[in-house]
């Protein structure tokens, strides 16, 4: 492990332990988090979702839209953002604005590790800070 991963850990250790060690992996679990986890500014609470009317030929219906994605109001199971060469972060039972998800499906996709590594450092010092 790096120095600087060790400064981390020590970092996130000494406040009130959001993260879960299980060897190389760090985990954090999302489920009742209502900000963006992702590597954007926004540090802002999800808004009511809003309620719209769906026309279809066959089918009229009221549903619900919400702010961040999955638009339906569910979670993603889970993101994973390799750290350095040996440890990753999994963002587990999440909700994401669409710019951090478009930016992680791209990221990934391009396979473009020292960007997703950058947004884990970024990450886990947000949710350091507004989880704490």
């Amino acid at each position: 492990m790096t120095a600087a991963a060790v400064a981390a850990v020590a970092a996130v250790a000494s406040t009130k332990q959001i993260f879960e060690y299980n060897g190389d992996i760090i985990s954090v679990d999302l489920s009742n988090v209502r900000i963006c986890p992702g590597p954007c500014n926004n540090t802002m609470e999800e808004p009511e979702p809003s309620i719209y009317t769906l026309n279809n030929k066959d089918d009229n219906r009221i549903e619900d839209m919400y702010y961040f994605k999955p638009y339906s109001g569910g979670k993603y199971a889970r993101f994973c953002y390799p750290i350095n060469n040996t440890q990753t972060l999994v963002l587990n039972n999440l909700r994401i604005c669409a710019s951090c998800h478009r930016r992680y499906l791209e990221f990934s996709e391009e396979n473009c590790t020292e960007d997703l590594m950058n947004d884990a450092k970024i990450i886990m010092k947000k949710l350091e800070k507004t989880l704490v």
